[in-house]
């Protein structure tokens, strides 16, 4: 019989020793044994006292081991929108790896006589783009995004390095867009409507160039100098170059409460031919068909375009105007041309527009579809006009109502319906039509 208690005794002091046991579960076991007579008072402090110590031992050689395996990743990964997201521990590095897709369905209704170009129903990809962002070295920046519904150097969109080793200032250098027009400084993900209005015929687009700017909670500055675009094609020509400025100042900006105001300059030099055109579609892109055109304007010294902005939200409803005048000199007679538009948008489930650095962000749900939500659903109208009419330039001037709902499952899906009638045409190869257009969009960024 002492042969056997030992035995036992002797057995369970080599498994508690081992972490297989740990914690309340090992005290509670040895009080048993102890109580039950199967090891002595001595033997039942000295096995508690070593396994206490081994066990002491093992979380020590696994903090070391885990302190080893954090040194030799120095990475975190998370996914955050559906996009990959990596981080050095020491925050010296990061990464991001999104995109965008968005396709595209659009029907249209003319007049039976309409004289100019036939509106032809269909469906196409919007846009189809990835990119990669992050920074380096703590003070370096950079980005990279190709659109694949473009082709070589016209589908490279943002191509450019940052530098913040400054107080409050970022230098942007590569291929960007100019800091110009609200709904352009805006994405093309987080706009109200699925394209944006009749005056975006103005917008400067990306160039190759270098651009200061600042950003604080009620105002921005930025000014930039440009080359040509990426895509520009060599020529045996000197390219265009030109120069852009953007304020803006929100004396009210927190969360449900913005009041944005905007002032922005471009000025751009002609392109090697010295011609300039403006043209745009009824506020669709599926037919390809610009309801106002100039055609080249030729003999162009330079143009110059100023544009005013005004935005504001209240809890969930939203609105937007801007105003955009191109000035344009030429050997002869200057041009002007000129363009504006009203938004509001208003959301039925409670969500706010989100405003960050004098631009718009994206929208987040109050409650997911699959979690007990709805998602966030919007409603919106629009009114826009542009006058490309001037001298001996007939392009037509035309105005546009819009009708939009959109619809935010979660914060990577979208789904928009957009209704546009277009109200008048004046001059051009579109006088006097009044096409409509009915579009759909689904959308998934992340």
């Amino acid at each position: 019989m002492k042969f056997n208690k030992l035995a036992i005794a002797a057995a369970v002091c080599s498994s508690l020793t081992s972490p297989v046991y740990a914690g309340s579960e090992l005290e509670t076991l040895l009080m048993l044994l102890h109580e039950n007579g199967t090891i002595s008072n001595e033997q039942y402090q000295r096995v508690l006292s070593e396994a206490k110590a081994n066990q002491k031992t093992v979380m020590d050689e696994k903090k070391e081991m885990q302190s080893a395996l954090d040194q030799a990743t120095k990475v975190e990964f998370n996914v955050s929108k559906g996009g990959l997201r990596m981080k050095d521990r020491e925050g010296n590095f990061a990464m991001k790896i999104g995109g965008r897709l968005q396709l595209d369905s659009a029907w249209y209704g003319e007049d039976s006589d309409a004289s100019g170009s036939q509106l032809g129903d269909g469906t196409e990809v919007r846009r189809a783009r990835i990119y990669v962002q992050g920074k380096m070295y703590k003070d370096w920046g950079y980005k990279l995004q190709y659109d694949f519904t473009g082709t070589g150097n016209k589908g490279i969109k943002d191509a450019y390095l940052t530098y913040t080793g400054l107080k409050n200032l970022e230098l942007k250098a590569g291929n960007f867009k100019d800091p110009f027009m609200l709904q352009e400084q805006t994405s093309s993900k987080h706009v109200t409507f699925t394209e944006r209005s009749l005056p975006d015929a103005f917008a400067a687009g990306r160039h190759i160039g270098l651009m200061a700017s600042t950003k604080h909670q009620h105002w921005t500055a930025a000014a930039a100098l440009f080359g040509d675009s990426v895509s520009t094609a060599s020529k045996s020509e000197d390219e265009g170059w030109g120069a852009a400025g953007r304020l803006t100042y929100a004396p009210i900006n927190e969360k449900g409460r913005v009041l944005h105001l905007g002032l922005a300059s471009n000025y751009r030099t002609a392109s090697a031919d010295d011609s300039v055109q403006f043209k745009q579609q009824a506020e669709t892109h599926v037919s390809g068909v610009s309801i106002v055109n100039t055609g080249n304007i030729t003999n162009v010294d330079s143009t110059l375009k100023t544009g005013l902005e005004l935005a504001a939200v209240a809890g969930p409803f939203s609105t937007q105007i801007e105003y955009i005048r191109t000035d344009v000199e030429r050997t002869g007679t200057d041009l002007a041309f000129d363009g504006w538009y009203a938004e509001a948008a208003y959301f039925l489930t409670g969500e706010t527009r989100t405003y960050k650095k004098g631009k718009f962000a994206g929208i987040k749900p109050n409650r997911y579809v699959g979690q007990n939500g709805m998602g966030a659903w919007q409603l919106a109208a629009r009114y826009s006009t542009i006058n490309l009419n001037d001298e001996d330039i007939d392009g037509g001037e035309a105005d546009s109502l819009t009708l939009g709902v959109n619809w935010f499952p979660n914060p990577v899906l979208r789904f928009s319906a957009n209704y546009v009638q277009v109200l008048d045409i004046k001059g051009g190869a579109h006088n006097n039509e009044e096409p409509s257009v009915f579009q759909l969009r689904g959308q998934w960024a992340f």
